[in-house]
């Protein structure tokens, strides 16, 4: 089905019909004006003409009819004269035919002998003159006292020119001029194609002014349809990473969940074989002087069973708590948390951390230290003697901006699949805290190849100290 103009209109760029728009407006205007400009300028041939032949009126004729009135019939001493000046004279050349009127619709004299004495009704432009306005126009010779004219030109410029003896007196009688057109009508010609040329010079210097424009606009339509479609695809990747980063939080919440239950498990444990183990050791050396006089207390041996226990609190609060970081950078915080594992250890890290910003959220750098503190740890315990290597720097810019950290050791390494229900929980929790902030963690690790730890996490992550649900930076 073919479409409809208006509707393959619609289709085009706005561009497209501005420019269609403008060009029909420009050539409409190119065509009036054109027209317009050709009449103003036979109008202004012919009134030219007009006021020559009013001037021949002035100077020649009033002389020449000296005291005649108007009503009676021309003497033979002023017909001869005319004859002398419209039939013999220099005026033969420039007026073609001559015709002298009466009020009354009489023609008194023409250089057309034959036409003398004929009455013809008063046409519009006769009635005028009468009235004293010179009138001219190019006529078809369509009138009935054009009869001997139409049989030889096929058009005249007539040009009708009141007749005063003196300027403050009366009309008494229109001179009628008939000219020839032929020059006329080329010097109109030229003058119009000149007219014609400087309107379509105009016409296309719009129509090329009004087309940089609209270039120049469509280009920059083109170029904001372009950023808005490059903004579309970030904008809907933005919402696919958010929609991926909440299920992720969702999952990692609930795995937190979990292993936060077998870390109190793990607690519980731990207090209740240690140091609960001792203290209730301890109580019942306390117990033993009931079963006898003669019984004694080690004293000794309860003071080193409660300060073992004490020793054993002490290093399980160390395991929960994390020493003061609110004031610190994230990269002294980095180098918080290798110090505090070489003084415990006694190994030895190189770091290298690289133009780290100053400020970062709270929640962000406990997990760079618990990150760094464990893996550290992991290598200490499970590959003793290895280099240990921790990497720390910027990635990405504005609100992609995130610290990349790489933890690494030459050790053994390990199969990490049969990680899953072993009973381990600081991987997986490091792994959960990394996630839980919207970033990315990656265990590198297999047996004989040494283990790598990486961590990408977002600089603008929320502070779960100040909101626990805001810990997805997208969202």
């Amino acid at each position: 089905m073919p479409r409809l103009p208006l509707q393959s209109f619609a289709r085009l760029s706005i561009s497209r019909q501005f420019l269609l728009v403008s060009s029909a407006i420009l050539l409409i205007g190119m065509v009036a004006g054109g027209s317009w400009l050709g009449r103003q300028i036979e109008t202004a041939a012919v009134n030219r003409a007009a006021a020559i032949a009013a001037v021949y009126a002035e100077s020649i004729l009033a002389a020449q009819l000296g005291q005649w009135s108007g009503r009676e019939i021309l003497g033979s001493d002023t017909h001869a004269a005319l004859d002398r000046l419209f039939i013999d004279g220099p005026l033969k050349r420039k007026v073609v035919r001559f015709k002298l009127w009466d009020g009354e619709g009489r023609i008194v004299y023409s250089s057309d002998h034959a036409q003398q004495g004929s009455r013809f009704p008063l046409q519009p432009a006769l009635e005028a003159a009468f009235g004293g306005e010179v009138q001219a126009r190019i006529s078809r010779l369509e009138q009935a006292d054009n009869s001997p004219e139409r049989s030889q030109w096929p058009t005249l410029l007539e040009v009708y020119v009141p007749v005063r003896t003196a300027a403050d007196q009366p009309v008494i009688a229109v001179a009628e001029f008939y000219h020839s057109t032929e020059g006329l009508f080329g010097d109109i010609r030229s003058a119009q194609q000149r007219s014609w040329v400087l309107v379509v010079i105009a016409t296309v210097a719009a129509y090329l002014a009004l087309r940089g424009l609209a270039r120049r606009a469509d280009d920059t339509i083109v170029d904001q349809q372009h950023d808005l479609q490059s903004q579309l695809v970030q904008l809907r990747a933005a919402l696919g990473d958010n929609e991926r980063m909440r299920t992720q939080l969702g999952e990692a919440g609930a795995r937190t969940t979990a292993l936060n239950e077998e870390l109190l498990h793990r607690v519980a444990a731990d207090l209740h074989d240690g140091p609960a183990q001792k203290i209730a050791f301890a109580l019942m050396r306390f117990d033993e002087p009931a079963a006898g006089p003669d019984s004694t207390v080690d004293s000794r041996s309860v003071q080193g069973v409660l300060r073992s226990s004490l020793e054993d609190l002490r290093n399980i609060a160390a395991g929960l708590g994390l020493p003061g970081i609110d004031g610190l950078s994230p990269g002294d915080t980095i180098l918080r948390a290798v110090r505090d594992v070489e003084r415990l250890s006694g190994c030895t890290v190189d770091a290298d951390i690289d133009s780290l910003p100053e400020e970062a959220p709270l929640a962000l750098k406990i997990t760079l230290y618990r990150v760094v503190q464990e893996s550290l740890n992991n290598g200490v315990r499970h590959a003793p003697g290895s280099i240990l290597r921790v990497r720390a720097r910027m990635d990405g810019q504005g609100a992609t901006t995130a610290v990349l950290i790489e933890i690494a050791d030459d050790g053994p390494g390990f199969d990490p699949d049969p990680m899953e229900g072993s009973g381990r929980l600081g991987l997986p929790f490091l792994q959960e805290r990394v996630r839980l902030l919207g970033g990315v963690f990656e265990l590198d690790t297999a047996p004989g190849h040494g283990t790598t730890v990486r961590a990408r996490l977002p600089l603008l992550s929320a502070d779960p100290a100040h909101d626990q649900t805001r810990s997805n930076p997208a969202g």
